[in-house]
């Protein structure tokens, strides 16, 4: 299932990491706050976080196919390109292990994308969003 989240032209304020436990903060454009908490983290890789982050997309999928032109490799790393065939073999293994992980439901991939700043792509176990006040 894909599902995006109501976050669109949010301001991302912040994140706090815990053991395997992230809590991302928003404010709506009417200022109200709410927060997505991902519990289980298994990998998380977050670029261009500033002042001023604005979302236009949060999605979450899990229970089907990720999209095509979403590439793991960004979570879990490659070997360097001169490294032996081997290691090329095994890293391309344990993604096709992650993508199944998401296709069967096991994990859940987060997507936050960007019109302004943070650009966040992770995989967890569970995916929750809670409003501060009326909803966000």
């Amino acid at each position: 299932m894909r599902e995006e989240l109501p976050l669109h032209d949010a301001t991302f304020d912040g994140i706090v990491i815990k053991d395997k436990v992230a809590t991302l903060y928003f404010s709506a454009t009417d200022g109200r706050g709410c927060e997505v908490r991902l519990s289980g983290i298994d990998a998380l890789h977050m670029d261009d976080f500033q002042q001023g982050n604005i979302v236009v997309l949060f999605e979450t999928t899990t229970g089907e196919t990720p999209r095509a032109a979403l590439d793991l490799k960004r979570l879990y790393g490659s070997p360097h390109p001169s490294a032996a065939n081997e290691y090329h073999e095994k890293s391309e293994s344990f993604r096709t292990r992650k993508r199944t992980a998401i296709e069967t439901g096991e994990l859940t991939l987060v997507e936050m994308q960007p019109a302004i700043g943070a650009d966040l792509l992770a995989t967890c176990e569970q995916v929750e969003l809670k409003h501060h006040g009326n909803d966000c």
